[in-house]
């Protein structure tokens, strides 16, 4: 699926437009620039890794039979110069084992955009006229 992102001089905004073949959503710079009800590049980053893990969690837990009531993860980002360090919390609410706790927590490694974060990304960029 591919994720297309558009700005207009003529909004008379910073804010872009984003969408795939499904969804519509927007993003903007910090604020004072822009606007801060939207979230911007690095919050649609953090959240995706914050909403892959509950999603994967939730899914997981319910093939598995495991009493999770509810999963709560935040992610938070510090950068320093060549490096971008991401800071997941993950709390899991629910009658559960050590033992299911350690799986889960072996999961929430592995779902998918943890595994894309942790490979090594390359961009290739193209110009178009």
């Amino acid at each position: 699926m591919t994720i297309e992102a558009t700005w207009r001089a003529s909004s008379d905004a910073s804010a872009c437009d984003l969408r795939n073949e499904t969804a519509h959503w927007r993003a903007d710079l910090d604020a004072p620039a822009g606007d801060p009800s939207l979230p911007n590049p690095h919050d649609l980053l953090d959240s995706a890794l914050a909403a892959c893990t509950t999603l994967t969690l939730q899914l997981y837990a319910k093939r598995k039979g495991y009493d999770l009531q509810e999963v709560h993860v935040s992610v938070r980002h510090e950068e320093a110069p060549g490096t971008y360090k991401m800071v997941r919390t993950v709390t899991l609410t629910g009658d559960l084992a050590a033992n299911v706790r350690d799986d889960l927590l072996r999961v929430a490694n592995k779902c998918p955009v943890h595994k894309s974060l942790s490979a090594q990304i390359a961009i290739e960029t193209t110009l178009l006229d």
